[in-house]
């Protein structure tokens, strides 16, 4: 058993609670409907309590390095550098850490476990297909060599959507979100995940100095010149914290506009629930989000930077149209190009492992090597473990479930709880 936390003394729901709190009521509500509805979405919202229940002591021993700390399917995808490639990498580093590599790789093998029934998987077809993908993470590890996927790297389906999003255009993205008015555009009030900030909002000036701080770090002043905002809703294990949408004036106006996302940076889950490992003194956790993300990334999403609002830490970036994923439900149904895609993805997993051995007191090189040919050598104890991953957030979603449906008062008093109809 871990030394950190016996997750038999663990109540789901008291530890759901207290990462929760604080939050939004109404996102709350949102949120915990869907953690109490699909096994999915509570593994994807509650990765404080899998990473509380992660037995390191009883699997072999991986190296530390730095790692997302919330590797599971939903947390890959395309974004543009600032280079203007498009890369296919993970893409949410919120819990990000310095960690046993054991922490992502059981997160990114578990998650292939719970997500099977939506795939259509029977038990043994997941763990096969958990079996293929954890091979190819240690061949990965195993050659030594960080690389990236890009259009001309990518293969299968990753590639496709890779060459599909290339082809997108920022107006693709303003016609989704925001509508022309007498010559000016706004964002929607109809969209949901943009709903407008009122204009008596004491965050429209916090947000106003902020995108005036941005233009002066990218000397782009006319770039960030504020045009509208939104509150932004989006995520899962995030959804419910701060979170905000700029319309800027970009290019030009109103048809080469930009939007930027503004994200709370709220602490490591992972961390809180590994507190053996010593960590390095971040400025703030939107820091350690940015700089890990640079660490492990061949190149970080456009504009991505760390910077305090309000008093509080933000971690900001563009928002862009060529952000996707894989449709992997639709993909399965091709067991071939389905295998491949998530074998891809434990590839990138591989690569941000390696870009990262040897920076602040990561594992060297030579080790992630070595683990790569241990993991290739007994695969079996990290298929097990990951089937307990898998068992421990089935046994834990069914507890919230019944506390969410009996509204529980601990749930009741964040969110006001599910409909009574």
């Amino acid at each position: 058993m871990s030394p950190d936390r016996d997750p038999a003394t663990v109540d789901p729901v008291e530890a759901i609670v207290a990462v929760n709190r604080g939050r939004d009521p109404a996102l709350l509500a949102r949120k915990f409907a869907a953690m109490a509805s699909d096994a999915f979405a509570f593994l994807r919202a509650s990765a404080g309590l899998a990473h509380s229940a992660l037995d390191l002591a009883a699997l072999p021993q991986s190296p530390v390095g730095w790692v997302c700390g919330d590797m599971h399917l939903n947390n890959f995808g395309c974004f543009r550098g600032l280079n203007r490639l498009v890369y296919f990498d993970m893409n949410d580093f919120d819990e990000a850490a310095r960690l046993p590599l054991a922490v992502d790789l059981l997160r990114f093998l578990g998650s292939i476990l719970t997500a099977a029934p939506g795939f259509a998987l029977t038990r043994q077809e997941a763990q096969t297909v958990a079996g293929v993908a954890l091979h190819r993470y240690a061949e990965a590890l195993a050659r030594g060599k960080a690389l990236w996927l890009e259009p001309e790297t990518a293969r299968g389906a990753i590639r496709a959507l890779l060459e599909q999003v290339s082809s997108r255009r920022r107006r693709d993205l303003l016609a989704r979100h925001t509508e022309v008015i007498m010559g000016r555009r706004h964002l929607c009030i109809g969209d949901p995940r943009v709903p407008r900030l009122p204009q008596d909002s004491p965050w429209r000036n916090l947000l106003t100095g902020a995108l005036a701080s941005l233009g002066e770090l990218y000397e782009s002043r006319e770039f960030f010149l504020p045009r509208d905002f939104a509150r932004r809703i989006a995520g899962m294990g995030s959804l419910g914290l701060p979170r905000f949408a700029a319309l800027v004036r970009g290019r030009a106006d109103p048809d080469r506009n930009a939007l930027i996302d503004f994200k709370l940076a709220a602490p490591s889950s992972a961390v809180h629930a590994l507190p053996r490992f010593e960590q390095p003194a971040w400025a703030d956790e939107a820091q350690r989000v940015v700089d890990v993300q640079d660490i492990c990334q061949a190149s970080c999403p456009a504009y991505l930077t760390a910077m305090p609002i309000g008093g509080r830490p933000f971690v900001v970036r563009e928002l862009q149209p060529v952000e996707d994923r894989v449709a992997l439900e639709q993909l399965a149904r091709h067991p071939k190009r389905f295998v491949d895609a998530l074998s891809s993805m434990a590839d990138v997993a591989a690569y941000a492992h390696l870009r990262a051995a040897g920076r602040l007191g990561a594992a060297s090189p030579e080790t992630m090597v070595e683990f790569g040919f241990e993991l290739m050598a007994q695969p079996k104890p990290w298929i097990d473990a990951a089937r307990e991953v898998d068992a421990h957030n089935s046994r834990a979603q069914r507890v919230f479930r019944t506390a969410w449906r009996q509204r529980d008062p601990r749930l009741i008093a964040l969110s006001g709880g599910p409909p009574t109809n």
